[in-house]
């Protein structure tokens, strides 16, 4: 039976990331077509390994998230948004290293020398600031909503328990 309770909290929290995921990537974009930068093809085309690698890792750092959630979520006299914006604050700076260290396994092989801290150095200087402010937004949008979500989810688990 807590094997079956734990599973049902897991996907309930699944779900919930991904919600929060897509709201992050629909302000992403607003925010910037808002500012005149949607990306054109050209650059697509460009830094296609750049954008492979943020597509496939937004759902493993999403898979890491829930896990982390889960696991945080239940312990008595938490903090439900501080939770919530740590971990959607997290998700972003991860997103950042996770295509910093691609990139600089690729860039090694293509120049035949080892070349990942200098793109995470170089990522750390030009991109951190860029994501660090995304994450900081939608930590304390999507954490606030997010937060209130977990914590009326954890009270339907509790009645439905007792």
């Amino acid at each position: 039976m807590p094997f079956k309770k734990q599973n049902a909290k897991l996907n309930t929290t699944k779900f919930l990331i991904a919600k929060y995921y897509f709201f992050g990537l629909i302000f992403l974009f607003i925010f910037y077509a808002f500012i005149g930068e949607i990306p054109s093809w050209y650059t697509i085309e460009r830094d296609w390994i750049e954008w492979i690698t943020t597509i496939i890792s937004i759902p493993i750092i999403g898979m890491l998230t829930s896990k982390y959630l889960t696991k945080n979520i239940g312990k008595e006299k938490q903090n439900y948004f501080g939770i919530s914006f740590l971990a959607l604050f997290a998700s972003w700076i991860l997103i950042l290293y996770f295509k910093a260290l691609i990139i600089g396994i690729i860039s090694s092989f293509e120049f035949g020398r080892i070349r990942i801290l200098e793109s995470l150095a170089g990522y750390s200087i030009y991109q951190l600031w860029i994501y660090g402010m995304f994450g900081i937004i939608h930590g304390i949008v999507g954490g606030y909503f997010l937060s209130k979500e977990l914590k009326n989810n954890e009270k339907k688990t509790a009645h439905n328990n007792v």
